[in-house]
């Protein structure tokens, strides 16, 4: 059992992870079908730059790692190959997602829901990542040390265009890169930023893992894909706290 200063106390389970999620506010995360989608299409290595953006984004030298909606752990994974030596945290809102990183990379696993406050102490982390994932900045700032780095990644406006456009994905949110300034503007202060575009040609099982990994797997598609060039592009964006 852990414990805080507070009187909370939590149970950490058998399969090696602690569970904050308070079920009966129906939050869950992502299903078990979802993940096995995601981790078939990134074991292919369609997103393979992403990660290694990401990754270059890090120091190289051993950190501790929170990654905010880990999913699979798949760029988590990548995180720790490149820097030997660190340790890290797994957090994601689906035990299922919690389970497969564990596995992944031999992270200790957290899960629990990323806009309640986290059951993670204050100045914990030297890198925090959030791929594709939800954003709390004022626990990312908490969470963070003075000089940690918090590493976003967001899709660019063409991002999946192809797909989006035979009504396989769903519509994507305009000026995400501003909202994405709007959201952690006021804590964190932007260092870098690496756009990447580039296109994967997909057949029709792959582009189906695809459209089924992320928030679309959980709508019903209303059209076919026969194969063909799919535009990537997303930005890597690193922010450090401000003082």
């Amino acid at each position: 059992m852990l414990s805080c200063p507070n009187g909370h106390s939590f149970d950490a389970n058998k399969r090696g992870y602690l569970t904050t999620l308070n079920s009966s506010k129906g939050i869950v995360g992502d299903p078990r079908e979802l993940l096995e989608a995601r981790a078939a299409f990134l074991a292919a290595g369609h997103y393979q730059p992403i990660a290694d953006a990401v990754v270059a984004a890090l120091p190289q030298t051993p950190v501790s790692v929170v990654d905010a909606g880990t999913g699979t752990g798949y760029y988590l994974a990548r995180v720790l190959r490149q820097s030997a030596g660190s340790d890290a945290l797994a957090l994601d809102a689906s035990s299922a997602a919690v389970v497969r990183a564990i596995a992944a990379t031999g992270a200790a696993g957290l899960v629990a829901d990323t806009w309640q406050p986290l059951a993670i102490r204050d100045d914990r982390a030297d890198v925090l990542l959030c791929v594709f994932a939800p954003r709390n900045s004022s626990e990312f700032s908490r969470i963070l040390r003075s000089d940690g780095l918090l590493v976003v990644v967001t899709p660019g406006p063409n991002h999946l265009r192809e797909l989006r456009e035979a009504g396989l994905v769903i519509g994507m949110q305009e000026d995400k890169r501003e909202r994405l300034e709007q959201s952690l503007g006021a804590m964190f202060e932007l260092t870098s930023l690496t756009e990447l575009s580039y296109q994967i040609e997909l057949d029709t099982e792959s582009a189906h893992n695809l459209t089924t990994m992320g928030p679309s797997g959980h709508h019903a598609a209303t059209g076919v894909w026969a194969g063909g060039l799919i535009t990537v592009e997303v930005d890597v964006t690193a922010w450090r706290r401000r003082s």
